[in-house]
């Protein structure tokens, strides 16, 4: 197991050793990330090409990783422990200089095994929510402690730097299926989301995560939305735990076809989440940014992932995005420009990409290679729609 975790002292010193890339502060953790982290959703320890891509994104100047215990049903937390431990026995990477990010809440595969077995045996999870078939979803705390236990081996790691609670708003999926009453189901979402962080800071007194966070798709809805998980409420309950708490990591999607992070007004004041989040200095992940999901259908923002005219209708978006602000234009390439946009953008701290291979980790290099101012430009995101 490696000992110890990140510190502002070790992901400083590793940033001043890439000077050509930008870092930034992440809030309230006291880390400096790189702007863009490594997405492990896809990469698993079998994979000769994933355990490269890795070793070349950490080696090149990239030092968050950001992953879950059901990416590829633990797979991926696996791959991320063998390079880690390889590389800082080579003396390549120090374990204070990377930030690692990882996940809780999903039963699926290995976990769903065990959920079954548990319910045979008389010993269920707390609170479980059956969503499908074979899926499953708990943040209840007796879970959390066995999850983080798990990801914490898989990972070779005495500590995870930040934990997130991963996708808890299925709770509010499954209570609107079941028609429950939206204040009754909020009520309860919230009281989970509570009991859960009240263990989370207990984890962090043990010394095995370092700080806590939620990863929501339903951060970015209108919040007139059933769903809707609202970042102001989440906050409060962090506060009335404790002034001092270790709340200071969210994570949701944005992209170039799905704005609302950055032009939907959902919290108090009328600002939008990631208004919310900067004022708060809570580090922000973004996740999705080359895959957007829009009338359930996947739009990939590249333009090698299209053909005939196809392949023309994305050059042709991308022309006209990039026109739209000064900075953006500097882009070389659709993905690109959906990389630029985001790191550009005021609150953004760092975005999260797939890199399974080397080539994909050396384009976005050349990306982040290219300086770019960061300021609000609402104005800009809501001229894409």
């Amino acid at each position: 197991m490696l000992p110890g975790l990140a510190t502002r002292t070790g992901t400083l010193a590793y940033a001043k050793r890439h000077p050509g890339l930008s870092y930034h502060s992440m809030g309230k953790t006291g880390f400096f990330s790189s702007e863009a982290g490594f997405g492990g959703y896809r990469i698993h320890d079998q994979v000769p090409k994933h355990y490269g891509a890795l070793v070349k994104a950490l080696s090149s100047g990239i030092n968050l990783i950001d992953t879950s215990a059901n990416y590829t049903d633990g797979g991926s937390e696996r791959l991320i422990g063998k390079v880690l431990q390889d590389l800082v026995a080579k003396g390549e990477i120090l374990r204070e200089e990377i930030i690692v990010v990882s996940k809780g809440g999903y039963l699926q595969g290995e976990n769903y095994q065990l959920s079954q077995q548990r319910k045979t045996d008389g010993n269920p999870f707390c609170e479980l929510v059956q969503y499908d078939d074979g899926l499953e979803h708990c943040i209840h705390p007796e879970f959390l402690s066995e999850q983080i236990g798990r990801s914490l081996e898989r990972l070779g790691l005495e500590t995870i730097d930040c934990y997130l609670l991963h996708n808890p708003e299925y709770y509010l999926k499954w209570a609107e299926e079941h028609d429950v009453p939206v204040r009754e189901a909020q009520t309860e979402y919230l009281h989970r989301i509570r009991e859960a962080f009240i263990f989370l800071e207990e984890e962090v007194a043990k010394g095995r995560i370092g700080c806590y966070g939620i990863s929501s798709n339903t951060f970015v809805l209108p919040k007139r939305i059933y769903t809707f998980t609202s970042l102001a409420q989440i906050w409060d309950i962090a506060e009335t735990i404790n002034s001092y708490n270790h709340f200071r990591v969210i994570e949701f999607p944005c992209n170039l076809l799905e704005t609302s992070a950055i032009t939907e007004n959902n919290q108090p004041d009328g600002e939008t989440v990631l208004d919310f989040a900067y004022k708060k200095e809570l580090a922000v992940l973004i996740n999705r940014p080359l895959n957007a999901i829009q009338d359930n259908q996947l739009i990939r923002l590249a333009e090698k992932a299209y053909e005939g005219e196809a392949a023309q209708e994305a050059v042709d978006f991308f022309k006209r995005v990039s026109s739209i602000d000064p900075d953006w234009h500097k882009a070389s390439s659709l993905s690109h420009l959906a990389l630029r946009a985001l790191r550009s953008t005021t609150g953004v701290t760092a975005v999260l990409v797939g890199m399974r291979q080397a080539a994909y980790v050396e384009d976005i290099l050349a990306e982040l290679r290219e300086p770019c101012v960061k300021e609000k430009r609402r104005a800009s995101w809501e001229k894409i729609k």
